[in-house]
């Protein structure tokens, strides 16, 4: 397993654990992680609280974004598609995809966002 996969899959267990939906993300440059989010919608009472746009605030500003990957334990949904695409992150790589989540690949990917899906089956479980 790649180890920006599993830090995603760890936040979103640690999520879980919290109370919030199981989601995790990392944002990487090269072989450095920037940012790293996890779901906290219930601890925050903030439904924009998703592991990718935590993970994109925990990286702050950056002069430009157009050589990091998004890692993601779950497809980003159409909110956290947004950022992505507005910031110019070029790669995604997703641990599992779920009932629903094509509208926000076809906007992604429609813009230019390089996906891989690897349907884990530990990601997988997490969304059940």
């Amino acid at each position: 397993m790649d180890k920006f996969m599993q830090i995603a899959i760890d936040e979103a267990r640690k999520a879980q654990k919290m109370g919030n939906y199981p989601y995790g993300s990392v944002l990487v440059r090269g072989t450095e992680v920037i940012g790293v989010g996890r779901n906290h919608m219930n601890t925050h009472n903030d439904p924009t609280s998703h592991a990718e746009i935590e993970a994109i605030r925990a990286a702050g500003l950056q002069g430009t974004y157009a050589d990091t990957v998004m890692y993601a334990s779950a497809f980003p949904c159409i909110m956290c598609a947004g950022p992505i695409v507005m910031l110019g992150i070029p790669e995604l790589i997703v641990g599992a995809s779920w009932e629903g989540c094509e509208s926000s690949r076809a906007f992604m990917e429609s813009n230019g966002v390089k996906i891989k899906v690897l349907e884990l089956e530990e990601c997988r479980e997490l969304l059940r």
